[in-house]
Formats: structure tokens, sequence, C-alpha cells
């Protein structure tokens, strides 16, 4: 009987160790990056996570498209977004660069979607949590 408890224990703290982190990820982020990965980087670079996480809301700006510029704006492409309340960058697929903003237009031209680059994302990730 002590075997089977023992045994059942076991079992139950380690299953609890595989799955039960306890740590709550911002579901945007899922998007992307499985549990295990997120896991991972928290493990291995806490900060990471916070800068992934803060980069959801803080990575870009949305505003009326230009008109008058039409045609000198170097786009990086067209971007369908049905609510731009609710961004995601992980659902649109653009990876945040090095050096350098991203411009999109959004659903046919009526917006403009700026990604910032990460060095500048980093500068201001690094002085909001000081």
């Amino acid at each position: 009987m002590k075997k089977v408890l023992i045994i059942l224990i076991s079992i139950m703290f380690s299953v609890t160790m595989l799955f039960g982190q306890g740590i709550e990820y911002d579901s945007r982020l899922l998007v992307k990056y499985s549990i295990e990965e997120l896991n991972v980087i928290e493990k291995e670079n806490p900060s990471e996570i916070r800068f992934l996480t803060y980069c959801l809301d803080n990575a870009f700006y949305i505003g009326d498209y230009p008109t008058e510029k039409d045609g000198k704006i170097n786009l990086d492409g067209e971007k369908q977004i049905s609510d731009i309340s609710k961004i995601n960058l992980y659902e649109l697929k653009i990876e945040i660069l090095e050096g350098r903003n991203q411009l999109f237009s959004v659903n046919g031209k009526s917006k403009l979607l700026i990604i910032y680059d990460s060095s500048f994302l980093k500068d201001k990730f690094n002085k909001a949590n000081k």
C-alpha cells in the first residue's frame, strides 16, 4: 500500500513539474511560441519574456495613411486586419527587425502600420522598466 501511494505521489509530482510550471504567459504569444518554448525562454532569459510581452502592445504605431505621400512611401507590404484595436504582430507574421522600421499599408491603404526597429524597442523597454 505504501509503495502504491509513493508511486502515485511521484507521478503527480512529475506531471506537475512537466506541465504545471505555474507561469502564465500572454495568450497572444502562443500564436508564435509553444508553452514549452516559452518555459525555456523564461528559464534561460526571463527578461526576454517580458520584452516579448512588451512588444505585443508597444512595437507598433497605427495611424491614417498619408495619401498625399502615396507612391513616395517605401512599403514593406500590405496587411489585412479585421480589428485594428487588436493587432498581434505574431498573428500577422511580422518579425521585428534590427536597425529599421517597417511600414505596412492596412486594409487597402486606409491605415499605415509602423513596426519599430528592435533597438528602439529595447531602449523604450529598458526605460519603462527602470
